[in-house]
């Protein structure tokens, strides 16, 4: 969840199987609020990857980032059927 911050101020990197997503808001507000219900402060949140996934797309929409993710497991390592025949 990404309320209150837009595409711009979204950063998303991909670098030796570790995702990063950071996110700077630069809303520079002098006002005093009794209360504010959405936080803009700046996040990062790192996630290290398994071997053979990649990175499809990112989407922003209604505040939520959704990151698209497909593992591809090459042939040589997909598990092999025997077939079984009698002699």
């Amino acid at each position: 969840a990404v309320a209150g911050f837009q595409m711009a101020d979204i950063n998303i990197e991909l670098k030796e199987s570790v995702l990063s997503v950071s996110g700077s808001s630069d809303s520079e507000d002098d006002a005093e609020y009794l209360h504010k219900g959405i936080s803009n402060r700046s996040f990062t949140r790192t996630f290290n990857l398994a071997d053979y996934v990649e990175v499809n797309a990112a989407t922003l929409k209604d505040g939520i980032l959704k990151i698209d993710l497909e593992r591809i497991v090459p042939e040589v390592l997909k598990p092999k059927t025997i077939k079984v025949t009698s002699e």
